[in-house]
């Protein structure tokens, strides 16, 4: 059982890197957002879970590995809807 939550948190975590990496790529900071309390710790919960539920998580970590500072959201982002409010903002 120990071994299924370690991976879950790994998975998580990773998750939670791709969910960082894209946003910062689209000029924002969500963890200053949390701070300044423009988006919520639970908003902030409920994006990585839509990034897990991503079928294509690899080739996100390659867009972001190999892209530019600013890119445009793959056509597969579940967090894209937020990304968008949240630069409105």
């Amino acid at each position: 059982m120990g071994s299924i939550v370690m991976s879950y948190n790994l998975k998580r975590d990773a998750h939670t890197h791709l969910v960082l990496g894209m946003a910062d790529r689209q000029g924002l900071d969500l963890q200053e957002m949390v701070l300044r309390a423009d988006l919520t710790e639970d908003q902030f919960e409920q994006a990585v879970d839509r990034c897990l539920g991503c079928t294509q998580p690899d080739a996100c970590k390659c867009l972001l590995d190999s892209a530019l500072p600013q890119i445009n959201l793959p056509d597969y982002c579940r967090n894209g809807d937020l990304f968008g409010d949240l630069r409105s903002k």
